[in-house]
């Protein structure tokens, strides 16, 4: 008979001490150049590295269910509700081109290489690619908290990340569909599947988002243990009502949620409430600042222990495979800047430097990746991949980001 006891308090005992090391490497981080998120990843890593000659350490892994319905809900949120509807709305167009035809440009600028010189065929080297496509809005945010950057680049950033990932989503299972055999192909119908998806996910969100703002007023428990209940059951409650009852995408339901309910919170702060910033009650912002961190920090760790587990040789295909990512970062941003200013919605060059190095890869594609079916005959070649590329986001870029902006401090345009 299994000891349920023991295995519990083995799990207990694993998370402090996984708590215990996130809080020491944010004290850590203050005085580093690398984010505490990067050093997260670095630490799992050497974890996983330790795993290979002591099979007997426990294996921190996390599965890609527990990615998508329990953290990566709770992330999105959290990176949501800091978004200046304001500073949205000025930056909606540059928005919308990257996460929607960003998205499709990136799925055909990494496909159609890694499909001439890889074994993948094509359907197969575009599932990968819509995979990667998806920028990481934990990491992203995470990031981005280090730098000192005007309050539109930063929305630009987060917002283009939020929408890129909701639609990369949706284009990876649409992909992944027609390449496992579940579904035959019909443009019309796929169009027809994405357009309500994405519509459908708006107008649920936004009743949803409402209809919680206007019961936490109602009830007048903003600042206290009902209003927090409240914002957790809206999250996930929404999440799992968009993908498995109406089939739309659940990231962007929570998107919208989010939105909606902290614009009726800043709209109907009382006398009651205690604001921190913008209206929003202090114990909602410090709850889901701490919410947002600790479900950061899991997956960071919990993608760096998957890496180090992982092996496969160096060869040209891993700096063959970062340049391929990078160069369709460059020509998406540097190609939508350009249509951008046609429209004259000009962004500055130093910004697009700056949204080129903050396409970052995590969590969310390896998840994907490992929804895969388990006798799919790419899954683990793609996995390696895939893994390496997120690496080589999280540890490089804001390093070469932070030398930019040390460099040459950014403004906001005229």
């Amino acid at each position: 008979m299994v000891d349920t006891h023991a295995n519990l308090a083995q799990t207990l005992g694993g998370l402090a001490l996984l708590l215990l090391m996130l809080a020491a490497l944010k004290v850590f981080a203050r005085r580093s150049r690398l984010p505490a998120e990067s050093w997260i990843l670095i630490a799992g890593l050497l974890y996983g590295l330790a795993l290979r000659p002591f099979p007997a350490l426990p294996i921190l892994e996390i599965s890609p269910d527990l990615v998508i319905l329990l953290l990566l809900p709770a992330l999105i949120f959290a990176s949501a509700r800091e978004l200046s509807p304001r500073h949205l709305k000025a930056e909606a167009a540059p928005i919308l081109l990257f996460s929607t035809v960003g998205v499709l440009c990136t799925l055909v600028l990494i496909g159609l290489p890694l499909y001439g010189v890889t074994v993948l065929p094509l359907g197969d080297a575009l599932l990968f690619a819509a995979a990667v496509a998806a920028t990481d809005p934990s990491a992203v945010s995470a990031i981005f908290q280090r730098f000192r950057v005007p309050h539109r680049l930063a929305a630009l950033i987060e917002g283009e990340s939020l929408f890129n990932d909701g639609t990369a989503i949706l284009v990876f299972f649409t992909v992944a569909s027609v390449v496992t055999g579940m579904n035959m192909f019909s443009l019309t119908d796929t169009a027809l599947a994405f357009g309500w998806m994405m519509l459908g996910a708006i107008l649920l969100g936004a009743a949803l988002g409402w209809c919680a703002g206007r019961l936490i007023r109602y009830w007048a428990v903003q600042n206290q243990f009902p209003g927090i209940s409240i914002t957790l059951a809206l999250v996930y409650g929404g999440f799992l009502l968009a993908e498995h009852l109406l089939h739309v995408s659940g990231v962007i339901t929570v998107v919208i949620a989010a939105w909606v309910f902290v614009f009726q919170r800043r709209a109907g702060t009382g006398p009651s409430a205690s604001p921190a910033r913008d209206g929003q009650p202090e114990f909602f912002v410090s709850f889901w600042n701490y919410v947002g961190q600790l479900a950061g920090g899991l997956l960071f760790f919990a993608l760096g222990v998957t890496v180090g587990r992982h092996e496969f040789p160096f060869t040209w295909l891993i700096p063959g495979s970062i340049a391929i990512l990078v160069l369709a970062r460059v020509l998406v941003i540097y190609g939508g800047s350009l249509v951008l200013r046609l429209a004259r919605h000009a962004l500055p060059v130093s910004w697009q430097h700056v949204l080129v190095l903050g396409g970052l890869r995590g969590a969310v594609s390896i998840a994907l990746l490992l929804m895969l079916p388990e006798d799919y005959i790419y899954r683990e070649y793609m996995l390696c991949l895939a893994l390496v590329l997120c690496l080589y986001t999280l540890v490089v870029h804001p390093l070469l980001l932070q030398a930019f902006l040390n460099r040459k401090p950014l403004t906001e345009p005229d």
